[in-house]
């Protein structure tokens, strides 16, 4: 059954191909000038639109510090990921431009643990 809002197997298998591209393009530090000092980045997932032309890419800092500050220097050097993709044998028509966002799922997933663990949910779940 497919629904509207599932992704195609072609946005998935191409966003599978960025996230890689991308995550190589930051292991090999290929990203910025070398006054930047950049923390291990993880990227989540990568969401690529209906039409392959916007890539969505989720990205969280080791342990979660400077998260606001790395999304910055990302955002503002996203030109050289754009140029990475395009040198990739990538086969498409146009190379999706990329945007970055930061990954609050485990944020989130913290905040349910925290309610769970409250006492009065936790009297309420025994019950």
């Amino acid at each position: 059954m497919h629904t509207e809002h599932a992704p195609s197997q072609r946005q998935i298998r191409f966003g599978e191909v960025i996230k890689e591209i991308i995550s190589e393009a930051i292991i090999r530090n290929q990203i910025l000038d070398n006054e930047i000092e950049l923390a291990p980045i993880t990227i989540s997932f990568v969401k690529v639109s209906r039409d392959l032309k916007i890539a969505s890419i989720y990205v969280m800092p080791l342990g979660g510090h400077k998260k606001e500050e790395v999304l910055n220097i990302i955002n503002e050097n996203k030109h050289v990921f754009q140029k990475i993709l395009s040198k990739e044998k990538l086969k498409i028509r146009n190379i999706p431009k990329i945007r970055f966002y930061l990954d609050d799922t485990f944020d989130e997933a913290q905040k349910i643990q925290e309610l769970l663990s409250n006492k009065k949910v936790v009297r309420d779940l025994n019950q």
